[in-house]
């Protein structure tokens, strides 16, 4: 549907990537809130948790390591992956500190199709690992805004 190089699928992908990656940490909490016997109410929160802690470390892990990249040619090879595990240690830190609830915010903001916002639930489906693609086709959304035809 759309081209690979292109920096709105791109944001999107990674938009998606850490959605997947949030509802994998919920998943997780939910598997092991039912292992522990616990209440209904802590699973909940353990999930809500988790999901927060997936999300938003996964931005901040990659953006730092975006960052980080720079310098790739500036050390030798073994050093640089040596220095680049506390740099996704920090990322995951900063991640969590709301740096990355911001970042995924501002793209679930972002997601205009020319004619307005696809309003706040489609855009978090829009987001959603394998449900956001096909949904993006039923309503016909694209990141390029909409297409004349004909």
């Amino acid at each position: 549907m759309y081209t690979q190089r292109n920096q709105d699928d791109y944001m999107l992908f990674l938009g998606r990537t850490a959605s997947g990656l949030g509802l994998l940490g919920a998943l997780i909490a939910i598997l092991l809130g039912f292992l522990q016997n616990f209440s209904g109410v802590a699973i909940f929160f353990l999930a809500l948790l988790l999901f927060y802690i997936g999300m938003t470390s996964f931005w901040g892990m990659y953006n730092l390591n975006q960052w980080f990249k720079k310098y790739r040619s500036r050390l030798p090879e073994p050093l640089w992956q040596l220095a680049r595990i506390p740099v996704i240690f920090l990322g995951f830190l900063l991640g969590i500190l709301l740096y990355g609830i911001f970042h995924q915010f501002v793209l679930l903001l972002a997601l205009d199709d020319g004619s307005g916002k696809p309003g706040v639930l489609a855009s978090l489906i829009l987001l959603l690992p394998f449900i956001g693609p096909r949904f993006a086709n039923y309503i016909d959304y694209s990141p390029y805004g909409r297409q004349k035809r004909g």
